[in-house]
């Protein structure tokens, strides 16, 4: 049989097994009062639905979008102190930069934020490889694979369009 991937020794706890718990646990009651904050704060009467500060911020335009995220990437600094393997980091800061960017969209982007709630996502993520570090990354890998095929698909498209058009303009 082999050894666990997470390299803890087998066997009963360890007082530094405890202090990790305690130090995962401060953190991520941190990181889900401000996931909580901004993605779900109160609940829309009449509806399952919650919303947070982020989209409300978020109607400041530019600069409400700045703040809620700067608040998202201290969620992933705090993360990132747990060495949280490397794609994990990777799909949180995505879903940072989704929020961000998606954002800067007047009042589509509030309404994105509605559904989305990316500083809730990245707490589960938080939360899932905190705990346990040999976790199953393969649906970050996924996510990851997924939006790099859409950056090259999209890239790949203007390239097209803009070549149609010198085509155009130059006759060529």
């Amino acid at each position: 049989m082999s050894a666990p991937r997470t390299g803890r020794r087998s066997g009963p706890a360890s007082a530094q097994d405890g202090v990790r718990t305690e130090r995962i646990l401060a953190a991520e009651r941190r990181i889900g009062y401000v996931a909580h904050a901004l993605d779900d704060l109160v609940a829309i009467p009449g509806t399952r639905s919650r919303i947070g500060l982020d989209p409300i911020i978020g109607l400041i335009p530019f600069v409400g979008d700045i703040v809620t995220s700067l608040v998202a990437m201290w969620i992933v600094l705090e993360a990132a102190r747990f060495r949280l393997p490397g794609i994990v980091m990777v799909r949180m800061i995505l879903n940072a930069t989704f929020d961000f960017v998606f954002g800067l969209v007047p009042f589509l982007g509030d309404l994105f934020d509605l559904g989305f709630k990316a500083n809730t996502r990245n707490l589960e993520l938080f939360h899932e490889h905190a705990v346990d570090p040999g976790a199953d990354t393969s649906g970050s890998w996924a996510f990851v694979a997924g939006i790099a095929a859409i950056f090259v698909a999209i890239t790949w498209l203007g390239f097209q369009l803009l070549a149609r058009l010198i085509a155009a303009v130059f006759g060529g």
